[in-house]
């Protein structure tokens, strides 16, 4: 029986049958009263509390004071985890998103249909084809099929698809063209080729340029082709080019195409030991020097097809046309308009 004293008075006797706890049922240790309806254990801290009948049982309660403490750690622990998962999150998506510029983000995202943070490098490997260019909006023609693999362009361009980006200046960066590894063709018709960058490691065969100088840019851009897959290279509308210092680069080049430069002398050819194919487009070079410029072009060992078109085309006279017909006929085919 358990008894409380309060001023004296004995509590009355509790019914029959009722038992009082008397040690933990946990760890078997002591229990101390708390109140007229608490027990707690001395050795483990479990608490009992005896029911208005008097049985005893297990507390499954708590304070209310713990009670608001577990809550809080239980919100706080919730929190975090929703914190550290969307911090993940979003840290992917700053991080993904920063590399891109926001024109190309946009394109990117209407491509792949899903968040730039979710586009994977292998995303971007899978474009083979991409042509760039601007009028009122950035227009971005792709393809997932190999240019190459396809004699019949017609074919070809069945496997292309367009998406057209509103965007300033300031809205497009031509280094975002880095992270497109797998292209084998890249035809840029933005102006500026300069300052794009080339993806580290590239397989391009063919590479397509219009020229357009700008403040900022250095004629690096050819530094980082890739020699043992480049075969083709064209370059546009180039009559404010000075610096040709990046034909160096281009020398293990098949077929070249190279439209309104002015052209001093052929130095400029020195080393193209393996071009197949020239063409020649409204290429100005003084009348006096044409013919002398020309020879040493047609000179070049490898060369199998010589085209020019333009001003310059009709500086050379019909005899000395059918002069080199005769002499290099029979290896070069030659053409002029």
């Amino acid at each position: 029986m358990i008894h409380k004293h309060s001023g004296g008075q004995q509590e009355p006797e509790q019914k029959k049958g009722k038992t009082e706890p008397g040690f933990c049922t946990s760890c078997g240790g002591e229990l101390e009263r708390k109140n007229p309806y608490l027990y707690q254990c001395a050795s483990c801290g479990r608490t009992y509390y005896i029911s208005a009948d008097r049985t005893h049982r297990i507390s499954v309660q708590v304070s209310a004071g713990r009670m608001v403490v577990l809550c809080a750690v239980v919100m706080i622990v919730i929190a975090a985890v929703v914190m550290t998962g969307y911090q993940f999150y979003t840290g992917r998506l700053v991080v993904s998103a920063s590399r891109f510029s926001v024109v190309f983000r946009d394109f990117l995202m209407e491509a792949y249909e899903k968040p730039v943070a979710d586009i994977s490098p292998e995303d971007l490997a899978r474009i083979r084809y991409l042509k760039i260019e601007r009028e009122k909006k950035y227009r971005f023609t792709y393809s997932y099929e190999d240019y190459y693999d396809y004699p019949d362009a017609a074919r070809f361009e069945e496997t292309l698809h367009t998406i057209e980006i509103a965007g300033k200046t300031d809205d497009f960066s031509p280094t975002n063209v880095q992270y497109f590894t797998g292209l084998t063709r890249l035809e840029l018709y933005t102006g500026g080729w300069e300052n794009y960058v080339l993806p580290e490691g590239n397989v391009l065969q063919g590479i397509v340029c219009v020229d357009g100088m700008s403040k900022y840019g250095t004629p690096q851009f050819f530094s980082a082709v890739n020699p043992d897959t480049l075969k083709e290279v064209a370059i546009l509308k180039a009559n404010e080019r000075k610096d040709f210092s990046f034909m160096e680069d281009l020398r293990g080049v098949e077929r070249l195409v190279l439209s309104e430069a002015t052209l001093e002398d052929g130095t400029v050819f020195d080393g193209f030991e393996q071009l197949e194919e020239l063409y020649l487009y409204y290429v100005v070079m003084e009348e006096e020097d044409a013919a002398a410029i020309i020879e040493e072009l047609l000179s070049l060992p490898s060369l199998r097809r010589f085209y020019i078109e333009g001003k310059t085309a009709w500086y050379i006279t019909k005899e000395q046309w059918e002069k080199w017909e005769e002499n290099y006929g029979n290896r070069i085919i030659l053409e002029r308009k």
